[in-house]
């Protein structure tokens, strides 16, 4: 997870958790992971190449608590290159419909069947992310590929919410940045 995707934010190493799937005692490590997401309030993760999200597949129980999980054959191979070419068939899915605020990233045109599925063809649960869209403080980030099969309508919409919310925070984040600039007496 560092490699392939946290170095390259701007975010400092101890403001990251990640799951250690070799702790010696797998218990403990889970219930601090849980802990930690509980504390942190924050989960951010995005969707794999077979739709999974935090290792959590169509059908799978979205209430479950962190546990270790036999994975599909197609999550192994379209996850091989994420865990450097190990073949596990075990992973960790994650406690995440318990964070209170989500971020799920979905990006690349291999993933705009999911996605259209989720939000352009109303309740179901055989497509995870749509369940993810139940979550109350949830958001989700696509980039144009992702999106290539949505309506035009509907990728309209999104982006003229995207537009109202920056101008609307705008004002907000300068003032913040000014009380920020005010010396202290």
């Amino acid at each position: 997870m560092w490699d392939s995707f946290l170095k390259h934010i701007d975010i400092h190493p101890e403001n990251t958790q990640i799951l250690d799937g070799n702790a010696a005692g797998l218990q403990a490590e889970r219930d601090a992971f849980e802990e930690m997401i509980k504390a942190a309030g924050l989960f951010v993760g995005g969707m794999g190449l077979d739709e999974h999200i935090a290792f959590y597949k169509s059908g799978s129980s979205l209430l479950s608590r962190t546990h270790v999980k036999m994975l599909a054959m197609d999550t192994i191979l379209a996850s091989a290159w994420f865990f450097s070419g190990n073949l596990t068939k075990w992973a960790w899915a994650l406690t995440v419909m318990g964070a209170r605020e989500v971020v799920i990233l979905i990006s690349g045109a291999h993933k705009v069947f999911a996605l259209h599925k989720a939000i352009e063809e109303g309740v179901n649960y055989m497509w995870t992310v749509f369940v993810f869209l139940q979550h109350p403080h949830m958001v989700l980030m696509c980039d144009e590929d992702a999106t290539l099969e949505l309506k035009v309508k509907i990728v309209k919409y999104f982006r003229d919410l995207k537009l109202v919310h920056t101008k609307l925070m705008t004002p907000v984040q300068y003032q913040r940045e000014r009380n920020r600039e005010k010396p202290a007496f």
